[in-house]
């Protein structure tokens, strides 16, 4: 699926973006070989947790709901979506916000026998020039969360240097762009395809675990952290057909189930109990800026003139009737929405058409290339910009290649973004730094509110974040249609209620706990 919301990879994660942005008692006990119902916590997932492997840094933070339990970050988002410590215990930033200085716990053993230290830390930090791994985007050169030096003058102190001030740079350190992985896989990242080495409160039992379809998580007592957590083992199950995860949950398969469809929501909430979250957006990244694909691209009143063209109500009501229709990428419980904006973008086909034909583009043909068979929201969105002189082709990809070609040949992708509680990080890594911006497409208003909301903290930030989310609406860097809710189901007899990492929509796996 998407590297940028919680369901699966970068490999497969980002080829999906690119084109169709796709128990009962706890106990601290030891795990041993055998266990009974009461000491495993089994959870369905919708897609594959490691598509490419056990490396946590090949996947978006969504994927920390599963990585979580082998690796440890520096810094972890908790239910109220804060940004808390974990591997760390102290941290400050200099008076100016470029130094973010951190002391390590102690006590901090991997896989592979290594212990944490500041050297270690920077040797993973190092690791965003490798264009291969999420944190290139963000940590790395060119990133609007740049770092440009980290140095390990003790063992127990890292102090990290940012490109631009950064108020709140532990937001960028946080689950998956935080995780350490041990000195063996620093040393051999490719070693991480086969096994894990990480810090967490689990090991992988690899005699119980089938890639691709379930995996098996032993609790290792000897962890850091292993009292903090309640079971004595998490087994994982990949069930991709909606109906049988919604089966899996309400006939007590699973004891909890995440990435519910919508359309099961109804069954399993007749047997069993459902929590949602929303922070999804769902529309089309802009990945072509500057008219290298389509000249048509390069004026932005082109791709604002899409965005009055979509009735985005008629979408929700006949489609989505749980979701909201949205005309902007930050969702409605962040910092930095702006009701406004939907009132500014609301349907206007009229306008869409003029907009179109003082640009010159009153015949504009889009290709969109997508896997599987186009879903029903592109045929109304097809049919809608028809309407208004747009004929939006949709290319059935024949390979991976394909897909991941795209993003930097094409106008245009689809699907569901992840935003989040952190907006700020996720347009610095992923609509300005990422993938949906490979031509490094510039615009000062961009630029500057984000730099503004990533340097300040209260109602200097949020003021930012507003400024930022009207930028990117105004110039039409993404072109959203609803914003969508992510549902886990689960036993309320067995389990206590899940916890989301604020409005991630990914599962604070911790918190699971037995409802006894």
């Amino acid at each position: 699926m998407n590297r940028f919301i919680s369901r699966p990879g970068v490999a497969v994660t980002a080829a999906v973006a690119v084109v169709s942005l796709a128990a009962c008692g706890g106990g601290n006990g030891g795990g041993g070989s055998s266990s009974s119902a009461t000491d495993t916590l089994t959870v369905a997932l919708n897609s594959d947790a490691s598509p490419s492997g056990y490396d946590p840094l090949l996947y978006s933070q969504g994927q920390f709901q599963f990585f979580s339990a082998l690796y440890d970050a520096l810094f972890v988002t908790d239910a109220d979506g804060k940004v808390q410590p974990s591997l760390v215990t102290d941290f400050s930033n200099s008076p100016d916000n470029l130094k973010l200085t951190l002391t390590l716990k102690d006590g901090v053993t991997f896989a592979d026998g290594s212990e944490l230290d500041s050297t270690l830390v920077k040797a993973n930090l190092d690791a965003r020039s490798d264009t291969d791994l999420l944190i290139n985007g963000t940590l790395g050169a060119g990133g609007s969360q740049e770092i440009t030096d980290v140095s390990a003058p003790d063992p127990k102190t890292v102090v990290i240097t940012w490109k631009a001030p950064q108020a709140e740079g532990q937001n960028a350190l946080a689950d998956t762009n935080g995780v350490i992985v041990g000195k063996d896989a620093v040393a051999d990242r490719e070693s991480l395809a086969t096994a894990p080495d990480g810090s967490g409160a689990y090991t992988l039992n690899e005699g119980k675990t089938t890639k691709g379809s379930t995996y098996t998580l032993d609790k290792n007592d000897k962890a850091w952290s292993a009292d903090d957590w309640s079971y004595k083992h998490i087994t994982f199950k990949v069930i991709t057909d909606p109906q049988a995860l919604a089966n899996a949950v309400v006939s007590g398969q699973a004891d909890v189930a995440v990435q519910l469809d919508q359309t099961t929501v109804d069954l399993v909430d007749s047997k069993q109990t459902t929590t949602k979250v929303g922070g999804v957006i769902v529309g089309f990244p802009v990945f072509d800026k500057l008219g290298s694909s389509n000249p048509a691209f390069k004026d932005p009143d082109v791709r604002l003139a899409l965005s009055y063209g979509l009735d985005r109500e008629s979408i929700v009501k006949d489609l989505h009737p749980a979701s909201k229709a949205t005309a902007q990428l930050f969702p409605s419980g962040s910092k930095g929405f702006d009701a406004a904006l939907n009132e500014t973008y609301a349907y206007d086909p009229a306008k869409a058409k003029k907009l179109l034909a003082d640009a010159g583009a009153s015949d504009l043909t889009i290709d969109l290339t997508f896997p599987g068979q186009p879903t029903p929201d592109l045929l109304a969105v097809q049919d809608q910009w028809k309407q208004i002189g747009v004929t939006l082709n949709i290319v059935p990809a024949t390979s991976t290649d394909q897909i991941f070609a795209a993003a930097a040949t094409q106008p245009l992708g689809f699907g569901p973004f992840g935003v989040g509680s952190n907006p700020a990080g996720f347009v610095a890594g992923v609509v300005v730094g990422g993938f949906a911006n490979l031509q490094k497409a510039k615009d000062p208003a961009i630029e500057g509110s984000l730099g503004a909301a990533l340097g300040a903290t209260g109602a200097a930030q949020e003021g930012a974040l507003k400024e930022l989310n009207a930028a990117l609406t105004n110039d039409g860097w993404y072109i959203p249609i609803y914003e969508d809710f992510t549902y886990a189901g689960y036993n309320a007899d067995k389990v206590a209620e899940p916890k989301w990492a604020g409005t991630n929509n990914f599962l604070v796996l911790q918190s699971l706990t037995s409802a006894s």
